[in-house]
């Protein structure tokens, strides 16, 4: 279940006696609870109708006792506990106080939401206290939002602080942004940042250009090699080389880079071999395991390559990487030794 299921439950004043959200887009989890908070809890009575607990510090007893106590002056309480060590994966608490709490669940007072909250992409769903849960209330996963959904809130992001940005824009952003990675640890706070610097240093400006994003924003390592892979593509080895070093000098690991060339360089065969078996960018993208932004870049730049040098250019990588590895050459001159190979087409 989604969190539009839990947003329409505090829309219609129906909200459920306990919930667990868990997921990795924790400014979801945040939102949610301000949302929560905000409908249900006057700040006159704030510190009696609104308990926040460290799972990780409190006892059953006290999260029992928490949600035992009538509210004041209010319909609901709400009660919420973060982290709490016996629903996340792979670990476990004292059994019979885990047994207590899933109990006593199933007889929570109607005045009380109790809602757990973790931090955390995965939850094991064969404890009992999970599936208690399910029984009187809803287990919400957040995971981060895509598509049109994460078009708009871009969207709706600028307009708050009176700025426009059009659809290509968007798009732009969220790939130099690099939130939709498939390893991205990145969160819609992150997103949110850039969408506020970029918005100051618009000043009165209102429009935002793909220069003004490209000026702010500070470059994911997919994205440089994204560039870099260009640059060696359009044969520009003073720009591929440049990209490197600017690499090298925001600290990402000579090791690290090379991996990320060998990763880009055979997507981009994949892409290839695919787009010429008459695929749509759709089911590559599947095929791939990446995103619809990835699939449409490594396409694009697979029409720099044939097929006999992609495969070469994969084979030096690997040896390049070897050399490394044995200490038989420096590994800054070793990648560039590689990124000249590439440009010159000397594979």
């Amino acid at each position: 279940m989604d969190y539009k299921q839990i947003l329409d439950d505090i829309k219609k004043n129906k909200l459920k006696k306990v919930y667990l959200c868990y997921g990795s887009e924790v400014y979801l989890i945040d939102w949610i609870l301000s949302q929560i908070k905000n409908k249900y809890v006057d700040k006159s009575f704030e510190s009696l109708n609104y308990i926040h607990l460290d799972g990780k510090e409190t006892t059953i007893d006290n999260i029992i006792n928490a949600c035992e106590t009538l509210p004041l002056m209010s319909d609901k309480k709400i009660v919420v506990v973060e982290d709490l060590v016996f629903i996340t994966s792979g670990k476990s608490g004292n059994s019979s106080e885990e047994k207590q709490l899933s109990e006593y669940l199933l007889n929570l007072n109607d005045s009380t939401c109790l809602i757990f909250t973790i931090r955390e992409e995965k939850i094991d769903s064969r404890k009992k206290i999970v599936k208690n849960i399910k029984k009187v209330g809803s287990v919400i996963k957040l995971d981060k939002i895509k598509g049109e959904e994460l078009k708009q809130w871009i969207s709706k992001s600028f307009r708050k602080r009176g700025k426009q940005i059009d659809n290509k824009g968007i798009y732009y952003l969220i790939e130099l942004s690099g939130y939709l990675e498939s390893k991205s640890n990145k969160t819609l706070y992150d997103l949110e940042n850039e969408i506020i610097k970029i918005s100051n240093y618009l000043e009165g400006r209102k429009r935002v250009t793909n220069e003004d994003i490209d000026k702010v924003l500070v470059r994911s390592l997919q994205n440089n090699i994204f560039k870099l892979v260009d640059g060696i593509g359009q044969r520009k080895t003073d720009v591929a080389l440049s990209l490197l070093n600017e690499m090298i000098l925001e600290n990402e690991p000579i090791q690290l880079i090379l991996h990320m060339i060998i990763r880009q360089f055979r997507l981009i065969l994949m892409a290839k071999m695919l787009e010429k078996k008459g695929y749509s960018q759709g089911i590559i993208a599947k095929k791939m395991g990446v995103h619809n932004f990835v699939a449409k870049k490594v396409i694009s730049q697979s029409r720099n390559f044939t097929t006999k040098e992609l495969e070469n250019g994969l084979k030096s990588c690997l040896e390049t990487d070897k050399k490394i590895k044995k200490g038989n050459m420096n590994d800054k001159l070793a990648v560039e030794m590689l990124i000249i190979s590439f440009c010159n087409k000397i594979l």
